[in-house]
């Protein structure tokens, strides 16, 4: 069978969210991954149009071999950052493009030095596809059309939840990445080193409330770096914010060396603590009723015919109904389903690699976001 679509990580939650997308969109789709199980209903309601292969992305004949057996025109990576290069190099050698949820600026560079071989292979990678990056880019695109010159780019996320219990935010991978790595900021036109999770202060969002926000790595700083460059763009800033009960459970696994890279012994094998977190935090139940609310927000300052300029933009996302596994992270797997239904569709022509600030239509791509109840507001007036 030809599939529209092959997902790598498709057992996983961001995955799983995308297929199920894919899938209710009309579309076929192959789900490759480590473990079934936790897809079986999806498969079951879907048995015409989906199936899954076991892949191990560690094995990069294996990733190669799935994309061919598919024969999908757009290859899907909802896996940890770790892989996106192994699959990028795997969608050039079958002449695929594809699409991921993006990285680390450290990744992210390592993915932009691959442009000329996706440019000449006559196929695109858009990295940075969910909800930050990738919602957020999609709207500083917008909000920048309305200036002459750009100063400065704040930006970032913040979230709360209705029951103050530990919910996995998202991955715990990225968690721990952005936690315990030095950020990097651009500041008069220069990347500058931060110190670890270094405390910004208080700031107010939309439908969250107050949040203590944090300096974390991030992949946008790099990207607006490179597209806004015409802008005269001087200073980007991104920050995150956690509920504190929330952070203070993150926090506590990092103090406890659950972020470690050094092997542990559990049931007679050697696992790393990572594993061993993630098999842990999978046993968590959601608590009845639990709901978040998440503001992925850019603020901009700068010129517009020679006079000061500001602009905010904020996308809300709430957690939805039959999809509560999900929380506020639906706005990741459904947009990357969005972004590679763009592609598939012919609606980004472009060859290479590119974040999607570059490439995504803002008009279409915020009226297929409302769709899915995720709301954009431009100076507090929503637009879609």
């Amino acid at each position: 069978m030809k599939y529209d679509f092959i997902v790598f990580g498709g057992t996983g939650l961001q995955g799983r969210i995308c297929s199920r997308d894919l899938l209710e969109s009309g579309h076929s789709v192959l789900i490759a991954g480590r473990n079934p199980e936790g897809i079986r209903k999806l498969l079951s309601e879907h048995r015409k149009k989906s199936k899954f292969i076991k892949v191990d992305l560690r094995n990069f004949n294996g990733i190669a071999r799935a994309i061919r057996k598919s024969k999908a025109r757009v290859v899907v990576n909802c896996a940890e950052l770790t892989f996106n290069i192994a699959i990028m190099k795997a969608c050039l050698k079958s002449k695929r493009s594809c699409t991921d949820l993006g990285g680390l600026q450290e990744i992210t560079r390592e993915q932009f030095k691959l442009h000329p071989n996706f440019q000449k292979a006559g196929i695109i990678n858009i990295t940075g596809c969910g909800s930050t990056p990738g919602i957020i880019n999609v709207m500083a695109r917008h909000a920048a059309k309305h200036f002459d010159k750009i100063e400065t780019i704040y930006l970032g996320f913040a979230w709360d939840s209705n029951i103050k219990k530990f919910v996995t935010p998202y991955s715990i991978q990225s968690i721990f990445n952005e936690f315990t790595q030095n950020p990097v900021t651009y500041h008069n036109g220069k990347f500058i080193a931060e110190s670890k999770f270094r405390c910004i202060g208080r700031m107010k969002f939309p439908e969250v409330g107050e949040q203590t926000v944090y300096c974390i790595v991030h992949s946008e700083v790099f990207t607006f770096s490179r597209y806004f460059k015409n802008k005269g763009l001087k200073n980007i800033h991104y920050m995150a914010g956690f509920p504190e009960h929330s952070l203070a459970i993150i926090k506590m696994l990092i103090d406890l060396g659950f972020n470690s890279k050094k092997p542990i012994v559990v049931e007679g094998k050697k696992i790393s603590p990572l594993e061993y977190t993630q098999s842990i935090l999978k046993k968590l139940k959601t608590p009845k009723g639990y709901k978040e609310t998440e503001d992925l927000w850019v603020r901009i300052d700068g010129f517009k015919s020679e006079k000061r300029k500001k602009m905010k933009m904020d996308c809300i996302i709430r957690s939805q109904k039959g999809w509560e596994e999900a929380g506020s992270n639906i706005d990741t797997g459904q947009t990357i389903s969005v972004m590679s239904q763009m592609l598939f569709n012919g609606l980004i022509k472009e060859n290479g690699v590119y974040a999607p600030e570059s490439v995504i239509p803002e008009k279409e791509f915020f009226a297929q976001l409302a769709r899915r109840k995720m709301f954009i507001y431009e100076n507090g007036r929503r637009i879609n």
